[in-house]
């Protein structure tokens, strides 16, 4: 082995040791921030009941006649039933799967996009920056919740396309914020430096820019995901869900449309509710807490929990 390819993996090996310190620091600033934790809790125990759904839920979530049709929270029936005798609980574990995957994953692919078109229109300060930033501009003039609904309708409403549609159409938003942040990291002296030392654009937005801009990716990113499970929900409560696959949108569209809270069945649609409400406001405290470990100036700007 030669001394240049034990260098660069002594670099590989030191890149990743730093990375997995990083990551150590963000986790233990996480658990010593009150928000932090109580972030992480809720999302936790939410992506645990759900993907664990296959172990934990009493009943098939499909199978009909299970209990009485409407029957209340019982011992034997923790969410009390549907009008088809469907034990509530069990569904609301297997929709808590679908709702937290098209959340989370639309909103990390918004964030992948919103990141490589945010970082490239904040560094450059030509033509190409002023086209990217345009691109986002128009972006955010078109209301993303009525194109998620148009698309929803006419190609159709399967996860994988809710996925695509809520990730195409909710990148603008936290683009711009990149973008602003990218704009102040480029003024500083260490990437004129760099720039002086004749690196390209791309190893300067990657080595310099991108590292600088991660704490606003990260916290953004987690916002984004409150984002798009709000929007999945929204969008199959309104019917344009997928019809095949139950989520707590659809379980709230299903109740809706039966006439849930006029027959008195209230646990059909409050529990559905609450699983999506404790969700994101999981995420939400998980993003906020984030925002402030990786900045440090923020942590004076409390909500009275410290």
């Amino acid at each position: 082995m030669s001394k240049t390819e034990i260098t660069v993996q002594t670099d590989r090996f030191e890149s990743t040791r730093e990375l997995l310190e990083s990551v150590k620091r963000v986790l233990i600033g996480l658990l010593s921030n009150k928000k932090g934790l109580a972030g992480l809790t809720l999302v936790g125990t939410m992506v645990f009941i759900s993907f664990a759904a296959p172990l934990i839920a009493p009943y098939d979530p499909e199978a009909l006649g299970i209990g009485p049709r409407l029957e209340p929270p019982t011992g034997e029936h923790l969410m009390g039933t549907d009008d088809l005798g469907r034990d509530v609980f069990s569904m609301f574990l297997y929709g808590g799967r679908i709702s937290l995957t098209v959340g989370i994953a639309a909103g990390i692919v918004a964030t992948v996009v919103a990141t490589l078109i945010g970082v490239p229109a904040g560094y450059y300060r030509g033509r190409t920056g002023r086209w990217l930033t345009t691109a986002i501009d128009m972006s955010l003039v078109f209301p993303p919740f009525v194109l998620v609904i148009v698309f929803a309708a006419y190609i159709g409403s399967t996860v994988f396309n809710i996925i695509v549609i809520l990730a195409l159409l909710s990148w603008p938003i936290p683009a711009r914020t990149i973008k602003a942040k990218a704009i102040s990291v480029r003024e500083n002296e260490f990437v004129e430096s760099t720039r002086a030392l004749g690196a390209t654009d791309f190893t300067i937005m990657k080595d310099e820019v991108l590292p600088n801009v991660l704490p606003v990716v990260f916290a953004n990113g987690v916002l984004q995901v409150v984002f798009t499970i709000l929007m999945e929900a929204a969008v199959s409560f309104l019917g344009l869900g997928d019809p095949t696959r139950i989520s707590w949108g659809t379980m709230l569209y299903f109740a809706q449309t039966e006439g849930a809270l006029s027959l008195g069945a209230w646990w059909w649609m409050i529990f559905p509710g609450l699983g999506i409400v404790v969700t994101a406001f999981g995420f939400t405290l998980l993003g906020t807490a984030l925002d402030e470990v990786l900045n440090p100036r923020l942590q004076r700007r409390t909500w009275g929990w410290d």
